[in-house]
This record gives structure tokens, C-alpha cells and sequence, in this order.
């Protein structure tokens, strides 16, 4: 399988990070769909996994840290979340990072969010809601 194929499992309750982008992500941000049916693939690398959710309404796409994802980086004891700490970010709050905004939502203030990191809260209030 390709690195940039996105997927969507229907058992998602054998999907951490299908679990976590319909529960914790949601409404889509940037096109306010409130179920879109997050698509996602993982990215592996040496120094921490990501995982890229996209909208299939809209196609924008964000980034999240596997460890933000599965939770461990919540635990101020892993060394996940002594990096987080160490970084100054909120233990509780999982860090997204915008990495492509679709076109039919490309707005001057949406594009100015690519490559940004910040809580899911801060995100949907930048884009509006």
C-alpha cells in the first residue's frame, strides 16, 4: 500500500486512530461537516509515527502524533509525554497540525494555518466556530 493512501476502517472499534478522529476530531473544521467520515493513514518514522486524517467532503488534511492519538502521550510519565511537557503543551489535549486545506474551503485565513500545531480547541476556533 502506498504511504499517501488514505483508508477508512467501518469496524472502528478495532481502529484507535478511526476512534479518534470520529470521536475526538469530529466536525470537520474547515467545511463544518459534522460526520465526515475521517479517512486516515499512518506514516511511521524514526523519531515518532504520525498519523494524517482527511475529509472526504472537503479533502482538508491534518496531522497528529501517534502518541496524541493512542494516548500515551497524556501520561507524564512516558517519555512521550515528558516530551510534550518539556515543550510546554497541555498533557490532556491532542496537538494537530494543518497540512493541506481543500480546495472548495481555501480561504486566506484557513491557508494561513497550514504547518501551524495546536489543539483541536484553538483549531476550530481560528476557523470560526
Amino acid at each position: 500500500m502506498a504511504t499517501d493512501v488514505y483508508i477508512r476502517k467501518e469496524n472502528a472499534m478495532c481502529s484507535i486512530p478511526q476512534r479518534f478522529a470520529d470521536e475526538k476530531i469530529g466536525k470537520c473544521p474547515f467545511c463544518k461537516t459534522a460526520e465526515p467520515k475521517w479517512l486516515y493513514r499512518e506514516e511511521w518514522k524514526l523519531f515518532g509515527s504520525k498519523y494524517y486524517f482527511k475529509c472526504p467532503c472537503c479533502e482538508s488534511e491534518i496531522m497528529v502524533m501517534k502518541d496524541d492519538v493512542t494516548g500515551l502521550a497524556y501520561a507524564p510519565k512516558s517519555a512521550a509525554g515528558k516530551k510534550k511537557a518539556r515543550q510546554g503543551k497541555i498533557l490532556n489535549q491532542p496537538y494537530l497540525t494543518v497540512v493541506k486545506i481543500g480546495y472548495s474551503v481555501k480561504t486566506p485565513q484557513n491557508m494561513m494555518l497550514i504547518g501551524e500545531e495546536m489543539t483541536l480547541s484553538e483549531l476550530r476556533s481560528r476557523t470560526g466556530e
